[in-house]
């Protein structure tokens, strides 16, 4: 049966608000303020809690922000006369219905209604992440099987992983060989080419390899991704170093490849490093990356020309951007 958490401080609307649960044949529990709420939450699941705003202590803002965060398959619906404490980021958050007050039995009843409609979606969208997941680790589990065995074979590691890149994201693979010699270049043009040797061509040719581990569903996805499609598709980084990691010849562009989507400035993923923290040819390849990505058509945007994305790798430095290798970049791309 679900269940129905009311948190309001006054008796009286909490009680009407339990008899209307009651009668559309749910089951109501009530708490006076969002202490009273959180205990209960602690020892009890709910599939959805209905919230006033205007409360004594912290407010029902701050409890749905609470609930959000601790139970997100709860589905929560703000209750409120006050719409003028809603500010555009509270009206944002992923409320399941926002009541006004004074409401009538009918409009509840369709808050409930839409309460468990998008708790509905929400364990329908737990479910299929964990779908995703279990392809994308399987995947992964067969690319390091694949790749030994062809090296049994006698066919290099690198070259097992490209043979598999082109069946599988053509399109990435290419790029990624254009990523490689441009990063080559940016070595060159730092005095930094042999210090970083040979495993900076291959981290460049290999930085989204783990794409090829990643779910169909998501590769060919003619629409834009979730919030959580788009976490699974970024675990390419961590899957793609876990192959390189797997193989005897390319373990050392491993962790170039993990970071290779860091930030600068901090504020990338997976770990949020930044600075000098992040290897040096993580960082050649993060701007090499984004330049290439920029100057080549994807189904989502048009290209830009080559002016447009050396603004966008400025304007992006030092945030994204290490404003030495861009820098370099650009003698780089001068001379050619």
């Amino acid at each position: 049966m679900t269940t129905v958490l009311i948190v309001d401080d006054e008796p009286a609307v909490r009680d009407l608000m339990a008899r209307w649960v009651t009668a559309l044949g749910l089951r109501p529990r009530t708490a006076a303020n969002a202490d009273e709420a959180l205990a209960t939450l602690r020892t009890n699941h709910y599939d959805l809690a209905v919230i006033d705003v205007m409360m004594p202590g912290n407010n029902g803002l701050w409890l749905a922000n609470e609930v959000q965060r601790d139970h997100p398959n709860t589905a929560v619906v703000i209750a409120t006369a006050y719409t003028e404490l809603l500010d555009a980021d509270a009206q944002q958050r992923s409320i399941a219905d926002l009541l006004i007050k004074p409401f009538k039995r009918e409009r509840f009843a369709l808050a409930v209604d839409r309460g468990r409609q998008w708790r509905k979606q929400a364990l329908e969208e737990v479910h299929w992440h964990a779908v995703l997941s279990i392809e994308m680790h399987d995947r992964a589990q067969q690319v390091m099987a694949r790749v030994g065995a062809r090296s049994m074979d006698g066919v290099s590691e690198s070259a097992a992983l490209l043979e598999l890149a082109m069946e599988r994201t053509p399109e990435t693979a290419a790029h990624g060989e254009r990523v490689a010699r441009y990063a080559l270049s940016v070595a060159r043009e730092m005095g930094v080419e042999h210090e970083l040797g040979p495993s900076l061509v291959e981290a460049a040719r290999f930085h989204d390899i783990g794409k090829v581990a990643m779910p169909e569903a998501l590769l060919s996805k003619p629409g834009p991704l979730t919030p959580g499609e788009m976490a699974i598709m970024r675990q390419h980084v961590e899957v793609g170093a876990d192959i390189l990691e797997s193989t005897h010849g390319l373990i050392d562009a491993a962790d170039a490849v993990r970071a290779s989507h860091e930030w600068f400035g901090g504020g990338g993923y997976p770990r949020k490093t930044s600075g000098d923290a992040i290897p040096l040819a993580a960082r050649i390849i993060a701007a090499v990356d984004a330049y290439d990505a920029m100057t080549q058509d994807r189904a989502y945007r048009i290209r830009f020309d080559s002016s447009d994305a050396v603004a966008e790798l400025l304007r992006c430095s030092p945030a994204q951007f290490d404003p030495i290798v861009v820098n370099a970049f650009l003698a780089v791309l001068g001379r050619h």
